[in-house]
């Protein structure tokens, strides 16, 4: 692993802990506490920027093949996102869906489609 893919994945993970923070930490540590959750709000938002500087870095890391795969991997995903994710909620907005349009599935969607569009980018230009 290059030093490059190692701060992509430490960001990674720095996120991850922000998000689990900001989800579970009013609930279970400081009793929605409008001040900390202000905090751990503007903390979140602020690894989120680092990581998509980070990853933009990255990105220009790659040799040109790879970035090519990674290109369109996120061109297919964001697509993908758009459209399911307008369509979703319009179903929800049409009630064609039980309950509330969760975000957590168009996240999942679009992360298979992600991983998905690698495989597939990878294999075609091996």
């Amino acid at each position: 692993m290059n030093a490059m893919t190692l701060r992509l994945a430490i960001w990674t993970g720095v996120w991850l802990v922000c998000v689990a923070l900001v989800t579970f930490g009013a609930q279970y540590w400081w009793d929605y506490h409008p001040v900390i959750t202000v905090w751990v709000m503007l903390v979140y938002v602020g690894s989120g920027v680092k990581l998509i500087l980070v990853n933009r870095a990255y990105l220009q890391n790659l040799d040109e093949l790879q970035r090519k795969i990674q290109l369109d991997a996120m061109t297919g995903t964001l697509g993908v996102g758009l459209v399911a994710g307008i369509g979703y909620d319009m179903a929800d907005n049409l009630r064609l869906i039980d309950g509330p349009a969760q975000i957590s599935i168009l996240v999942m969607v679009m992360a298979v489609c992600y991983v998905v569009l690698v495989l597939i980018g990878s294999r075609r230009y091996q």
